[in-house]
């Protein structure tokens, strides 16, 4: 196992903000406590919001994913596995499921040469949890959850239930790979074990798998913690597994008030809305026909999926003045050009004052250059990255330029 603190340091002219988020309940209720009140206004006139002065929240997310060998898995296809056997797993990392969508139907296609032979789905499912997403494609769970969950206390359940006899066995023997990606907590005392620090992380993640971590940032701005223990043999590639998001900060109180509550709203399905800015390829590619599910949480936040052929978008937003947060990301593939756009048409949500972009590839050479987009109105504070044979990644932190 190797292990590697990469920081890059920049002028510390960067103004840190407090984050907090209403605790939201399996059930997706708030915890209040106490109240203001915001003035909006939208196409409807001047309109009074009372925001809650509540307790805080992480909203940055901890994303787990799991890559398995088909041929090793109890079911031929994960996307199989009963909606109540996820909701059991899901106990374990402490958030529910509320509704989900697919963009295909869950069975299993003949094989082209042998028709008795059936294979894949070709598809992928997206659950819209209490706190974020899950995604489970035929051979692959991305587990994504913010707060104070749990997702890695979730990793026994889920392999006991796709590989009931995974114990005393090599990794490799059933996984291609096995990955821990998030931001740096805004809350790290907040957190519960084994999410307390990423060296316990880590060292969670050590009993189960062999695997490289990094940490890529800085603790001024925003700080990037990506583990990974690849099983691919040398020279295998895998373009399935890649990752694009944007994280924004300090988001306007009255932008963001009129797009991520939903008695404000002024558009009820703000992601399809900015579906073909988002995706500049959408009228020509796959993702010109995604299955969206968009949901608001009361009093206050939003979330959406989206998926297309076995890929995925997702969003969450906390829009509280106190604190706001928001999260675009994408597992489709993005050219250099599609990286600006999707990073502009996350902006296009709304207004932010901050935001770091954050890259992941398996296979590095899927990475691209690595290099920040141009985004006008933002500098680059900081910039930094990690090659390896076992995975790249890059994290891109912007400020908003002074008027």
């Amino acid at each position: 196992m190797a292990r590697c603190i990469c920081l890059i340091y920049a002028p510390l002219f960067l103004i840190l903000t407090t984050h907090s988020h209403a605790t939201r309940d399996v059930d997706g209720t708030c915890d209040v406590r106490g109240s203001s009140v915001l003035q909006v206004t939208s196409k409807r006139g001047n309109l009074s919001m009372q925001t809650e002065d509540i307790a805080p929240f992480e909203g940055r997310e901890k994303t787990v994913t799991l890559c398995f060998r088909l041929s090793k898995m109890k079911v031929q296809s994960l996307r199989l596995i009963p909606q109540d056997s996820w909701s059991k797993v899901l106990e374990h990392a402490k958030c529910m499921i509320l509704s989900s969508v697919q963009s295909g139907p869950a069975e299993l296609l003949p094989h082209p040469d042998k028709p008795e032979k059936m294979m894949s789905t070709g598809k992928i499912t997206g659950y819209l949890l209490s706190e974020s997403s899950l995604f489970v494609s035929d051979d692959t769970i991305t587990l994504k959850t913010c707060g104070t969950t749990t997702p890695l206390l979730a990793l026994e359940p889920i392999l006991d239930m796709v590989i009931p006899n995974w114990r005393g066995k090599s990794p490799h023997k059933f996984l291609k790979y096995a990955s821990f990606i998030r931001l740096g907590y805004m809350f790290p005392d907040k957190q519960i074990a084994p999410h307390t620090s990423w060296d316990t992380e880590v060292e969670y993640l050590n009993k189960y798998f062999e695997g490289d971590d990094v940490i890529l940032g800085t603790e001024n701005t925003s700080t990037y913690h990506v583990y990974v223990a690849n099983y691919l043999a040398k020279g295998q590639l895998l373009d399935s597994a890649i990752s694009t998001q944007v994280a924004l900060g300090h988001l306007s109180p009255e932008e963001s008030m009129k797009v991520f509550v939903g008695t404000l709203a002024e558009d009820k399905t703000p992601l399809k809305t900015a579906w073909k800015d988002m995706h500049c390829d959408a009228t020509r590619s796959s993702t010109s026909d995604p299955t969206i599910d968009e949901f608001f949480f009361e009093p206050i936040g939003y979330s959406s999926n989206a998926v297309f052929d076995e890929r995925f978008t997702t969003i969450h937003a906390t829009p509280q003045p106190s604190s706001s947060y928001m999260s675009v990301e994408t597992s489709a593939p993005l050219t250099k050009d599609c990286k600006r756009n999707f990073v502009n048409a996350a902006l296009g949500m709304c207004e932010a004052g901050t935001f770091s972009m954050t890259e992941f590839a398996l296979s590095p050479v899927f990475l691209g250059q690595g290099t920040p987009p141009v985004i006008p109105g933002f500098t680059v504070a900081k910039t930094s990255q990690w090659l390896s044979d076992n995975f790249a990644c890059a994290l891109h932190h912007y400020v908003r330029e002074s008027l």
